[in-house]
């Protein structure tokens, strides 16, 4: 039986929380110090400048992977030394930004507070369910790792395309398919993999950047706007469907009653568009 319903759920900001965690002040400070990459005269705001947003279109819309983009980077941006700090190069260089994208990855785990609801959609056989992402290359295996440890059936999107498994979790991550979320290819290429012609609706889970770092500009109030209505359309336009959107809107003040509360609306939301108390 071919879906007639499609979940999307955004990562970054929505379904992991720490990744963005990971990416505040403090928290990056003291990841940058304990990989060795602050020997090199790495700061937190030099690295959004002048590492991850220079190089964030090759890294999450290719295969290069987080690592080699960082470390292609470095090497053209020796100047990021202190004067007189000790050199990081070779070997050494790589395990500094092994260990800083492994820490990475590892901080960005899915709140347990999903770990339910994921479980009951990778079951149902009516609702195709897509975790979506601009990403590098190595967050594909990792989400599916954590997805794992929860006994969650999970295939990244390609392997999906030919596989005859009915219910699975679905991880569709831009550096796979070789375009952003915001371009039509992206949604193009996973409704003819995945057979989603008959959509009758669609539910639409996304912070749209309201919850990500300030560091890299990308949570602006106007922004998050625009990215919102932008996307809605696109998905209107690409499968000819009713859409529902849930902006997963944190409350800045990092009130854990204000967490519970949100995903409590969560959980009623998508009864609704199930039709059914999960």
């Amino acid at each position: 039986m071919k879906p007639d319903k499609l979940i999307i759920l955004d990562y970054s900001g929505t379904l992991s929380l720490q990744a963005v965690l990971f990416g505040r002040q403090e928290s990056l400070q003291a990841a940058l110090e304990q990989s060795g990459l602050s020997r090199l005269g790495v700061t937190p705001s030099l690295f959004w400048n002048e590492i991850v947003n220079p190089t964030w279109r090759e890294g999450s819309t290719t295969r290069v992977g987080y690592k080699r983009v960082m470390i292609k980077r470095l090497r053209k941006r020796a100047a990021f030394r202190h004067p007189g700090a000790t050199p990081l190069t070779g070997a050494g260089l790589e395990k500094a930004v092994a260990d800083f994208v492994d820490a990475y990855l590892a901080a960005s785990r899915m709140e347990k507070s999903w770990r339910s609801i994921l479980r009951i959609l990778a079951d149902r056989r009516d609702v195709c369910t897509i975790i979506s992402t601009d990403h590098y290359a190595e967050a594909t295996p990792a989400i599916l790792n954590f997805l794992a440890e929860w006994n969650i059936p999970a295939l990244p999107a390609e392997k999906a395309f030919s596989s005859r498994q009915p219910a699975v979790i679905i991880v569709a991550n831009s550096a796979d398919l070789g375009m952003h979320k915001t371009t039509p290819y992206f949604w193009h290429t996973l409704k003819s993999g995945l057979e989603l012609q008959n959509l009758r609706e669609i539910l639409l889970l996304d912070d749209f950047g309201y919850n990500e770092q300030a560091g890299d500009a990308y949570g602006e109030k106007t922004c998050v706007e625009i990215r919102q209505e932008q996307t809605s359309r696109l998905l209107r336009e690409v499968f000819s469907a009713k859409l529902d959107v849930f902006p997963f809107f944190l409350d800045r003040r990092n009130n854990p009653e204000a967490y519970e509360r949100l995903m409590i609306q969560v959980g009623l939301c998508i009864d609704r568009f199930l039709g059914k108390k999960i």
